[in-house]
């Protein structure tokens, strides 16, 4: 099915940026993603925070053409060191989703993906409230659980303490959330709703998950909104046809 292009929001997936040319899942080189702005602006793509896209729906305005929401989970330091400048740089906007249990902290996720560098750093409180004119926050759990793997009292318990660490730090997070590893709770039937509810109990508005397709404005599934994973072994090709396509292949 095809739909007009004041329908279609890219939502991209991004994670660390990198300035001593290592790369890989997770992990973008600064001079590429620098080349992935420069078609971004050029192509004429405007970014939004996912709290603008949320009053366009409120409101029913139409989405603008070309929209687009770059995020950046985990809040790694580079978002404070090179993410923010080039935001500047390029008038652009994102949405950042912090694990806020580790605000601060150096962390390692298991050393599944992360290269033993300075990356393993997570941005402090000074540095998110500093970056507030061009990026949004937003949650990543509290501890960078998957949710798919926890209980409802778990997630329950992961909420209130995300809350409670918003509160204790005063931060402004908009209540999106990213699922932690694209996990949730995806078997359609009862533990599926009574998952969503409890994240409608905790204010949460939408949830993101990893899905490689380009959503569909206003969004109906608020808890299975879809992003685009740019990795950082993507070839520019591949980078553009994922922002056209959602994918890297049409079929």
């Amino acid at each position: 099915m095809f739909y007009s292009p004041n329908k279609k929001l890219r939502i991209l997936e991004y994670h660390s940026i990198s300035t001593n040319g290592f790369e890989d899942q997770i992990t973008i080189k600064k001079e590429n993603i620098i080349e992935q702005f420069e078609y971004l602006k050029k192509n004429n793509y405007k970014t939004f925070w996912l709290s603008e896209i949320d009053e366009l729906k409120n409101k029913n305005q139409p989405l603008p053409e070309k929209s687009v929401v770059l995020t950046f989970d985990d809040g790694f330091l580079d978002n404070y060191t090179e993410l923010y400048p080039l935001l500047k740089q390029y008038d652009f906007k994102a949405v950042c989703f912090m694990v806020l249990g580790r605000i601060g902290q150096r962390i390692d996720w298991g050393g599944k993906f992360i290269n033993k560098n300075d990356n393993m750093q997570l941005m402090n409180k000074e540095q998110l409230l500093a970056i507030g004119s061009h990026i949004e926050l937003g949650y990543h759990t509290f501890k960078h659980d998957n949710y798919a793997f926890l209980s409802l009292e778990e997630i329950e318990k992961d909420l209130q303490l995300c809350q409670e660490i918003i509160a204790k730090e005063d931060l402004k997070v908009f209540p999106a959330l990213a699922y932690t590893y694209g996990g949730y709770y995806r078997k359609k039937g009862p533990k599926q709703e009574q998952f969503f509810e409890l994240l409608k109990k905790y204010g949460i508005k939408y949830g993101l998950r990893i899905g490689n397709r380009i959503n569909i404005f206003p969004i109906k599934d608020v808890y299975k909104v879809q992003r685009i994973d740019i990795r950082g072994r993507d070839s520019f090709e591949t980078f553009k046809k994922k922002v056209i396509l959602g994918r890297r292949k049409l079929f």
